[in-house]
């Protein structure tokens, strides 16, 4: 166990995560609407995946007389070997949970929520987006949005996609602008394919893995079992991040630089690599368009000011660059925290230039691997097949809540959280200014309270469908009971609503397996995606353009070179600039806007027990390890500011302030904070209640993203 690492902070994550491993029944009492215990018929199995984070853990239900009476890790999943994680095991609990909203209502101006029909809702909708192409015709498209993803399958996410097309619209905000969206973007413009450029399994075939600001333990545990083998097929896993977490007690050796300074350490990597000649300049050249552009733009990062940067030692930076330059096989997995500063893209483009330098991209053992989706393709080109190719430009979020705060949006579909935002009260005063809100939902949470109409979702066991998740695998789910009262699976409600608009276009299809027969049917990429081959695997990778063709391993860069239009990457690109322009994220205290009365570092994440802000919130199973809104600090800090554990303290930014009780601990560093993302304010459990960290985010973003760390931030005693 690492020094430091605290002890009931381990055995609170160990028993979370043991957790993960077992079966987990369906809760004893009757607490949902409708609920009737099992009465003794044939007890049935039947496949299923988990919707939440991109690993897609898949399992086996056994369901009696029309209820779930337990889920048990698939053993036969390649990925994950039978293992999930808390947060996937409390599904059963929110499908029966007595806070679900299991029929549509109707927002009054008072407040108050008035009860009304399935058939009214979606009446309701199609008459508001009629009256929308009917005003504005062609140039109505932009006045109607939807933020995404819809979790419930992927082919919900291309009914909704279908049914804004019956308006002209294409205004689909992705949930990556608050997530990965920034290395997605590097990876795309650098590699030529914009999630990991090689799969898993291959850690097992690299002599080193370097974890950069990839929390595999606590946000992928499933995953763990890839590290362990890894360790014991010699790999040697070095792990950066800043905060000591699960994570570090897999690896080899943990490299805690600043929040913030991931590129500065990457930088003087490729000149330390550079200046040692530990690199084979005919490889470089061969990945690298304008080569001899890497020493001036790296020049100025000595050891000596990435030590003075990072806080690091100058032996732990030389030890970190030799492990680097004596591997001949490394993989780097991004963590999604280097996409939530706004010094990223120079951080992501620098990392993948430098294993560009090191010929560690193209191979078995090499490449990187990413912490995002893996979304398969073809979506979007079904549904060109059907309303025509797309020519409109899309929005990103930072468009679409100027043309909220404009009041040019008479339609939002609000499906991913609004919290999900930097300035999230700012989001939500935007949103306030919409029309008309339809919201899918299973809680009254926040996102419900700024909604005109709360359309009540059917959870995954409720309905069929396939769901998608990291290696671009496809996993394919069979309905295993019946939603209560009015809820209904997204696809159905988009559908409904698609074909009452444009009945001539919308395709008529009774169930996602029709829907998914058509993509497999019209679009290339899913020819070998059979349903039926879905069925008879745990998951199967897309693209498969051949029936019965073997499935992609290992690198996609099958040609020996990488896939970008002229195979190769640049140093200073035309748009981004060169990698010497690193500088501290924007707001951090060491940033030149930097703010002297907020001298900490603010950093937010994830914890292994909850799911983003919304569904596991819910779950008591979830709350038993929550502890609300807490702040971790350093005993240094903690010492400086007077603080002792447990204390109440007000966390403030430049945007306000929320009330945190204090965890005093050496798994974050001196001058350094960190708060969990996930808490919910509307929750009725104590233990996960609290207002979103988002709301006192200031609205930071780079080129491409909304940002969320390592803003200055103060705490003041209670």
């Amino acid at each position: 166990m690492p020094d430091g690492y605290s002890r009931r902070n381990f055995l609170k994550l160990s028993a979370a995560l043991l957790a993960g491993g077992a079966a987990i029944a369906s809760p004893g009492k009757a607490r949902a609407i409708g609920y009737v215990p099992p009465q003794g018929g044939p007890v049935t199995e039947s496949k299923g995946y988990c919707p939440f984070c991109q690993v897609r853990c898949t399992y086996t239900a056994r369901v009696q007389d029309g209820k779930i009476l337990s889920v048990t890790g698939d053993a036969g999943n390649y990925w994950t070997g039978g293992a999930m994680c808390p947060k996937g095991m409390s599904i059963l609990e929110l499908m029966d949970s007595p806070f679900r909203i299991t029929e549509p209502m109707f927002h009054e101006a008072d407040g108050s929520w008035r009860r009304i029909s399935y058939e009214e809702a979606v009446a309701m909708t199609a008459e508001r987006l009629k009256a929308v192409r009917d005003k504005y015709g062609d140039k109505g498209g932009n006045r109607v949005a939807l933020t995404m993803p819809l979790w419930d399958c992927l082919e919900s996410e291309i009914a909704a996609l279908m049914t804004l097309r019956t308006v002209g619209s294409v205004q689909a905000m992705p949930p990556g602008e608050t997530c990965v969206s920034t290395a997605s973007n590097m990876l795309g413009l650098m590699l030529g394919v914009n999630s990991g450029s090689t799969q898993v399994d291959e850690l097992l075939k690299a002599e080193t893995v370097v974890l950069w600001g990839a929390n595999v333990n606590d946000l992928y545990p499933p995953y763990t079992r890839w590290l362990k083998a890894a360790r014991e097929h010699g790999a040697r896993i070095l792990y950066i991040d800043p905060r000591r977490t699960r994570t570090s007690l897999w690896c080899d050796r943990q490299f805690r630089p600043q929040p913030g300074t991931d590129g500065v350490l990457a930088l003087g990597a490729i000149r330390w690599v550079l200046e040692q000649g530990a690199y084979d300049e005919e490889r470089a050249r061969f990945q690298i368009e304008d080569f001899e552009n890497l020493a001036p733009q790296t020049e100025k990062f000595t050891l000596e000011r990435v030590a003075e940067v990072t806080k690091l030692s100058q032996e732990e930076i030389l030890s970190f660059y030799q492990a680097l330059a004596e591997s001949r096989r490394t993989i780097v997995w991004l963590g999604g925290s280097l996409s939530r500063q706004t010094n990223g893209i120079t951080t992501a483009r620098t990392i993948i230039l430098l294993q560009a330098l090191r010929d560690n991209l193209i191979g078995e053992g090499k490449g990187m691997l990413t912490f995002q989706s893996g979304k398969p393709g073809g979506g979007e080109e079904l549904v060109d097949h059907f309303f025509g190719e797309n020519k409109t430009p899309k929005m990103n979020f930072r468009r679409l809540r100027m043309t909220m705060e404009k009041k040019n949006l008479d339609v939002l579909f609000l499906n991913s959280s609004y919290r999900r935002n930097p300035d999230a009260l700012g989001v939500r005063k935007a949103i306030e200014k919409v029309p008309f809100v339809v919201h899918m939902g299973f809680f009254l949470d926040e996102e419900s309270e700024v909604s005109t109409l709360f359309i009540p979702a059917a959870f995954g066991p409720e309905s069929q469908g396939c769901g998608y998740g990291n290696e671009n695998q496809v996993a394919w789910r069979e309905k295993l009971v019946q939603a209560p009262g009015s809820c209904v699976p997204a696809w159905q409600f988009y559908r409904d609503v698609g074909r009452r608009l444009d009945p001539e276009r919308y395709p008529d299809f009774k169930d996602p397996e029709a829907l998914c027969r058509m993509l497999q049917q019209l679009v290339p990429s899913w020819k070998g995606l059979s349903v039926e081959r879905m069925r008879a695997s745990s998951t199967v990778t897309w693209p498969l353009f051949e029936e019965g063709a073997g499935e992609r391993t290992g690198t996609v860069f099958s040609e020996g070179k990488l896939l970008t239009p002229t195979g190769k990457m640049t140093v200073a690109d035309r748009v981004f600039g060169g990698i010497d322009r690193w500088d501290y994220p924007k707001g951090h205290p060491a940033a030149r806007d930097g703010k002297k009365e907020f001298p900490l570092i603010l950093t937010q994440g994830k914890q292994l027990w909850h799911w983003q802000q919304t569904l596991t919130n819910f779950a008591r199973s979830m709350a038993q390890f929550s502890n609300g809104r807490f702040v971790q600090v350093n005993p240094r800090t903690a010492e400086e500011l007077g603080l002792v554990q447990n204390d109440k303290v007000m966390l403030e930014t430049v945007k306000g302030g929320l009330e945190c009780w204090v965890d005093i601990t050496e798994n974050v560093l001196p001058g350094a904070v960190f708060t969990p993302a996930n808490c919910c304010r509307t929750t009725p459990l104590a233990e996960n209640r609290s207002d979103s960290i988002c709301d006192i985010l200031p609205n930071y973003w780079d080129r491409i993203s909304a940002q969320h760390n390592c803003t200055g931030c103060r705490l003041r005693k209670l």
